[in-house]
């Protein structure tokens, strides 16, 4: 045993940095799962087509940001899979297959490492990014961006590997890349224009070559892998005549920024400091404070921009130097098709290049280390001092984030450090299992009448019907009675214990359960508004019967 450690030592401590890296993307995963309006949305999908067959899953996948274009469908048809598999629409179930990209993604990112680092530098760096506080937050839940680390990780893989004489196969790799490409560019609405950009100038550069590693075979594979996982998009156009090609437009002007030129880039300057801080070392920049971005620029980013530029012209190895080249255009791209939108630009707008900082980071240490005597031991430990910064920060980060987590089933509090969705509540699916619980477990009806924030509304009403209640707010009541089962949920941190002014006219809290952050109320109508139709009554929408979504079902009549 003594004897395989020393032969094996490197591989083992990068072995345990995995696991440990695996182990922080999947502890407490079910109960510190985040479970908002959007997972509810999705999650609501996916359960219809698990219960009503493949015929109702959509030909089209989540909406934009801010828009009415719809991406293609395959993060759906992930979630169905992992529902099939594991015969479950729990929400966590759901989140599987983002777990499982983002696991994947650490063995990936080694690989690709291999094409321009040693082995000991490329292990180095992926325990690096394993451990990145960041990464882990965005595995621990589902949502559609949530992917795009593995399989833009995939992609460019993929397309090193065409382009390098020693690998074998090529035509399979071909393959890999159009289907990751697919997926990629129908995981978020911005890696469908600027992956291809990426591409296309990569392309450019190497265009001498191009005759050489692709000719017609190639170019019609990966076409035709794009296509096949683009058939449901292209017959959900068909189907409606264009809509959503309609909507692409759309979506196109609405992006631009209202702002002078001069100022988005202005902003896409600090935006790329303060995100490519926070992904390197899990610091979370508050109040649009620019020094930390500015430091980050001098300090971290130009050098390495600089470093990646002098290498590349230094490079002899064909592979490495494609590498070099495909890193600046992966950064240069990026960054500017970031600018028109600079002012809307949110954390999981960097999961596209959420590795690039690590390589970068290669590239300066790499630098030191390539320097001469005199005190050479100065340049190496200066080397290998820059990934134990980044791997100390980063579980320091991920540690004060689990605390808070830990935090908010104990009392109310204001967390700092969930930094991926616009409330920062401190809510997580335990918060609302405990809530729904409660809410099931004191009404013998079948339907149960609640009143919620907007962003906890969905998720309690998918929860309650998981256990066979039917969820509906408390604005669907026309008429109260005794009889029927009320309730009121609330942040615990929220000063004000009263009912809001328009409830608390036509309801009284009769008792309260606190679930650490996440407080429920049981209500009981006043006397002066039974048996009569409600001042705060509206018919809700259905989100899923009022859908203008196709299905596959609807083209196979």
């Amino acid at each position: 045993m003594t004897e395989f450690f020393k032969k094996n030592w490197k591989i083992i401590i990068f072995a345990a940095v995995v696991a440990v890296g695996i182990f922080l993307r999947v502890w407490h995963f079910h109960d510190w799962l985040f479970f908002k309006m959007d997972q509810a949305r999705d999650a609501s999908l996916t359960r219809q087509a698990f219960e009503k067959g493949p015929g109702w899953l959509p030909l089209l996948g989540p909406k934009a940001g801010g828009t009415h274009l719809n991406l293609g469908p395959v993060f759906y048809y992930f979630q169905y899979a992992a529902a099939v598999l594991f015969h479950s629409v729990s929400p966590s179930v759901l989140a599987y297959p983002d777990l499982f990209f983002s696991i994947l993604s650490i063995p990936l990112f080694y690989l690709l490492l291999k094409k321009y680092f040693d082995r000991n530098w490329s292990m180095i760096l992926a325990s690096a990014y394993a451990l990145c506080f960041l990464a882990i937050e965005y595995s621990r839940f589902s949502w559609n961006p949530n992917a795009l680390p593995f399989f833009n990780l995939l992609f460019f893989y993929a397309l090193l590997n065409v382009f390098d004489e020693k690998v074998k196969y090529r035509l399979r790799w071909v393959a890999v890349a159009g289907l990751s490409f697919a997926v990629s560019t129908q995981l978020h609405f911005l890696s469908f224009l600027t992956l291809p950009l990426v591409t296309l100038v990569f392309l450019w550069f190497e265009r001498k070559g191009l005759r050489k590693y692709l000719d017609w075979k190639k170019v019609i594979l990966f076409l035709a892998m794009v296509m096949i996982l683009y058939a449901p998009v292209v017959a959900n156009e068909i189907h409606t005549h264009g809509a959503n090609s309609k909507e692409f437009v759309a979506a196109i002007h609405s992006k631009a920024s209202n702002h002078a030129l001069w100022e988005n880039i202005t902003r896409d300057f600090s935006y790329f400091g303060q995100n490519w801080l926070t992904i390197l070392t899990g610091y979370i920049v508050k109040n649009n404070d620019s020094l930390p971005a500015n430091l980050t620029w001098i300090f971290f980013m130009i050098p390495a921009l600089v470093l990646n530029l002098k290498f590349y012209r230094e490079e002899k190895d064909a592979v490495k130097k494609k590498f070099l080249l495909l890193t600046f255009c992966w950064f240069v791209v990026y960054f500017l098709a970031y600018i028109p939108i600079a002012f809307d630009i949110r954390p999981r707008f960097f999961l596209p290049m959420i590795t690039l900082p690590f390589m970068f980071a290669g590239y300066i240490s790499q630098f030191f280390l390539r320097l001469e005597k005199p005190k050479k031991i100065i340049w190496i430990g200066l080397a290998f001092a820059i990934p134990a910064v980044l791997i100390l920060a980063n579980l320091l980060g991920t540690y004060q984030w689990f605390k808070e987590i830990e935090s908010a089933q104990k009392k109310g509090i204001y967390p700092n450090r969930t930094i991926i969705l616009k409330a920062r509540d401190g809510i997580v699916l335990w918060h609302l299992e405990n809530a729904v619980d409660f809410m099931a477990a004191s009404c013998p009806k079948s339907t149960v009448y609640y009143n919620s924030a907007p962003e906890y509304g969905r998720p309690i009403k998918y929860l309650l019907a998981l256990k066979g209640k039917n969820g509906l707010s408390l604005t669907d009541v026309k008429t109260v009675d005794q009889n029927t089962c009320y309730f009121d949920t609330k942040l615990t941190r929220a000063a004000n214990s009263k009912l809001s002014e328009s409830l608390g006219s036509e309801f009284s809290a009769t008792g309260e359960k606190k679930f650490g952050a996440y407080t429920v109320r049981t209500l009981k109508p006043n006397d002066s508004f039974v048996d009569q139709v409600l001042p705060t009554f509206h018919k809700s929408v259905d989100d899923l019967q009022n859908s203008k979504r196709v299905f596959f079902k609807d083209i196979f009549k």
